[in-house]
């Protein structure tokens, strides 16, 4: 089995520091239809028609917030699908197939590399994909929790490499 292949489900930090290694030198840019920055507690609220963008990394949501720490570095994003699930679409390294990620809610915790999906989670990589209702993924200890879920069960499918 290819343990690594689950691996490609979170390349999500800080927003995006963990796509392809030149994206976090790229601009942030974030377009939605209103945003509110509220300086005194460092939340961020983006709303309508999201879309973020950082080298091949591309988020789309109904919503973002995001909460920055006194240092204006950002602890928590957490993108929201009201009317369609939260896209995240990256490129993990050079050659590599497009990941995409579909859920109601994709949060992510750069400070402790840790991003959660909940409710509708859909990710996949070429043939590769997981479906489920709740996915945790470290990405500094390189660990897939799926935990209990009384709104389903995960599934994992990989399909075995491709001889040439």
């Amino acid at each position: 089995m290819r343990l690594n292949t689950i691996a490609f489900l979170f390349l999500l930090m800080p927003l995006f520091a963990f796509a392809l290694s030149n994206d976090q030198e790229k601009p942030l840019n974030i377009i939605a239809d209103t945003s509110t920055f509220n300086y005194r507690t460092g939340v961020d609220i983006y709303d309508g028609n999201v879309k973020v963008d950082q080298g091949t990394s591309h988020l789309t949501a109904d919503r973002l917030i995001t909460q920055k720490s006194k240092q204006h570095k950002i602890t928590v994003a957490t993108a929201y699908g009201i009317k369609k699930l939260a896209v995240f679409t990256t490129v993990p390294k050079i050659g590599d197939p497009i990941l995409l990620a579909k859920a109601r809610i994709i949060t992510m915790y750069p400070p402790t590399s840790t991003v959660v999906l909940d409710k509708e989670v859909v990710v996949t990589q070429n043939e590769n994909s997981f479906h489920g209702p709740h996915i945790i993924y470290n990405i500094k200890d390189q660990v897939v929790t799926a935990p209990a879920s009384t709104d389903g069960k995960a599934t994992i499918i990989i399909e075995p490499d491709k001889m040439n």
